[in-house]
């Protein structure tokens, strides 16, 4: 399974493969805070549970051929990881499809140097941001014309998506066993779009012209437009007040219902406290 790391301006590192090499970890552990409040007659009570931000250790061995090799793979390492820090941005750590959305590195311990075997062995710690393992899996619903389905098919260069078979209405799976966020991307020129999935309305009361692209971001709380230049309009005011745009996708099959004027995606996040193992 491969381990890396994506910062926030999108460059990765794999860090088990070629000069780098993963150790000892505890990224598959878990745990939930409770609180718990004893009823008055001191038999049982209510607990309730939260998890805030977490701290992980990874181990990481960086190697090269050369002194010079070596010491521009240990940079690289720095180098990637540490603008995260200085940006308050978090990048996401992969093992697989699913990831981690943290800080790598922000303290680092030199447990092995052999400096003749141009050779270190460093305990990185990690900082989560948000305490679950997600996957994405995206599905597409089109505009205009019924759509054949696609299988395994990579969109955004990271996750799969299918397409749906017809234009004002389909079915979407939320597999979980919970509910989920989502991502929609709307694209094309749309003009107040509006969706319902499993009988909730998420609309944007906003207009796009083709080449533009509005994306509402359960997992952040934020909802913007972007065009081709990556310019970012924030359109939080923009929201349907009438409906919460940030409701969850409940488990099992949602009807999606939609006019059929645009194309869009649906992403749908899972969320896991332990990773899963294959």
């Amino acid at each position: 399974m491969i381990i890396k790391y994506v910062n926030s301006n999108g460059a990765e590192i794999v860090l088990n493969a070629g000069n780098y090499l993963v150790g000892a970890s505890d990224l598959r552990n878990f745990e939930w805070d409770y609180t718990a409040t004893n009823r008055p007659s001191g038999f049982g009570g209510r607990v309730t549970f939260s998890r805030p931000v977490q701290e992980k250790t990874i181990i990481v061995g960086i190697k090269g051929g050369t002194p010079a090799e070596f010491n521009s793979n240990a940079s690289a390492l720095m180098a990637l990881t540490e603008p995260d820090i200085l940006n308050h941005t978090p990048g996401k750590l992969y093992l697989g499809n699913q990831y981690l959305t943290c800080y790598l590195a922000t303290s680092s311990a030199i447990s092995v140097y052999a400096r003749r075997q141009n050779w270190v062995s460093k305990e990185l710690k990690i900082v989560v941001t948000e305490p679950f393992w997600h996957v994405e899996t995206t599905q597409r619903f089109l505009a205009g014309a019924p759509a054949a389905v696609v299988g395994a098919k990579r969109y955004n260069g990271r996750y799969d998506y299918r397409y749906i078979a017809s234009t004002s209405s389909g079915v979407i799976i939320n597999a979980h066993y919970a509910p989920c966020p989502m991502r929609i991307t709307i694209y094309d020129a749309a003009v107040n779009p509006s969706i319902t999935i499993g009988g909730k309305v998420y609309a944007v009361g906003a207009t796009i012209s083709t080449g533009q692209r509005i994306i509402v971001d359960q997992l952040t709380r934020t909802i913007y437009s972007l065009d081709a230049a990556a310019t970012r309009i924030n359109l939080f005011d923009y929201r349907d007040k009438n409906n919460d745009i940030f409701a969850p996708i409940q488990p099992g099959s949602n009807t999606v219902i939609y006019t059929g004027d645009f194309t869009f995606d649906i992403s749908v996040i899972t969320q896991r406290s332990e990773p899963s193992w294959i």
